[in-house]
């Protein structure tokens, strides 16, 4: 019967695992540094950093993705990719303009 088709995956409803290093203070991540992971569901990119917020403790934040081709920090600003794969990301303290 149609009813026992499973077509909604657990994977899909229960988001994409968030592994992230925190960065020090000059941005670098240390080979050493601890690689912390939660579950998140959706895609927006403030609703991510307030988690993260709540994860470390830290109050002023940027979250950052790593360029695959050099392996240099961007910031991430609008939306998370549409799909419910794993990401790693870093955070890294927002420095106060002047």
């Amino acid at each position: 019967s149609s009813e026992s088709f499973d077509h909604d995956s657990p994977k899909k409803d229960a988001g994409r695992m968030i592994y992230y290093h925190v960065a020090n203070e000059k941005g670098d991540v240390e080979d050493s540094s601890e690689e912390f992971s939660f579950p998140f569901k959706g895609r927006d990119v403030e609703g991510l950093k307030q988690k993260l917020k709540e994860e470390t403790g830290l109050e002023e934040i940027d979250v950052c993705a790593r360029n695959p081709l050099n392996g240099q920090l961007y910031p991430l600003r609008l939306h998370l990719p549409p799909n419910n794969h794993d990401m790693h990301i870093v955070v890294v303290l927002s420095l106060s303009e002047g």
